[in-house]
C-alpha cells in the first residue's frame, strides 16, 4: 500500500481546492488557453506554470476522452437493443465488438498490416468466434430445455384430460391430429 501511494504523484492542480480545480476543468473542456488558466489561478491567490497546467491536461483531457467513448458505446449498444427487442446483451456486444473490429480493419493500410503480429490478429479473430459459437450453444441448449419443458406440460395436461375428462381429450387429440396432418400436405 505504501509503495502504490508514492508511485500515484498528484499534481499542482489536483492539489487546487475543489472550486478552483473544478473551474480548471471547465476552462480546459471549453478551449481557454493554458495563460488563461494561469491567470485566473493567479487572480485567486494560486502560482502555477503553464506546464503544470499542459501535464494536468493531457491527463485530464485523456480520461475525458475515455468516458466519451464508453457513453458514445453505451449509447449504440442501447440504440442495437431497442432496435431489437429480441436481442440479448451478449449478441448486442458482439454485434458492436465485430462492428468496432471491422472499422478497424478497413482503416488499417497494407503497412500496418504488416506490423501486427499475425498471432494476435489469430487470438482476436479466434476470440471473437468462440464468444458467438458459445452464444449459439446457449440458445440451442435453451430451446432444447424450452421443448423438453413444454413437452412435459404438454404430456401432463394430456395424462391429466384423459383421466378426468377423456371425451374431452379425444376431441383435442382428435382435431391435433387432424391439424398435424393438413400441415403435412400443404
Amino acid at each position: 500500500m505504501e509503495q502504490e501511494r508514492r508511485r500515484r504523484s498528484t499534481g499542482k492542480v489536483d492539489r487546487l481546492p475543489p472550486e478552483l480545480k473544478d473551474t480548471v476543468e471547465q476552462m480546459l473542456l471549453t478551449g481557454c488557453t493554458y495563460k488563461e488558466i494561469v491567470a485566473f489561478l493567479k487572480a485567486n491567490g494560486e502560482e502555477m506554470s503553464q506546464m503544470a497546467i499542459c501535464t494536468y491536461a493531457r491527463k485530464y483531457l485523456a480520461t475525458v476522452e475515455m468516458i466519451n467513448v464508453a457513453q458514445n458505446n453505451f449509447s449504440m449498444l442501447m440504440d442495437e437493443m431497442n432496435r431489437y427487442p429480441d436481442l440479448d446483451t451478449s449478441e448486442a456486444l458482439i454485434r458492436l465488438a465485430s462492428h468496432h473490429v471491422l472499422n478497424a480493419l478497413t482503416n488499417v493500410d497494407e503497412e500496418q498490416m504488416k506490423e501486427v503480429p499475425i498471432e494476435k490478429l489469430i487470438k482476436e479473430t479466434n476470440g471473437l468466434i468462440r464468444a458467438a459459437a458459445y452464444k449459439k450453444r446457449i440458445e440451442v441448449q435453451n430451446k432444447e430445455n424450452y421443448e423438453a419443458g413444454l413437452e412435459a406440460v404438454q404430456s401432463m395436461v394430456f395424462e391429466t384430460m384423459a383421466k378426468d375428462d377423456p371425451e374431452l381429450y379425444h376431441r383435442v387429440s382428435a382435431y391435433l391430429n387432424k391439424k398435424k396432418s393438413e400441415g403435412m400436405e400443404g
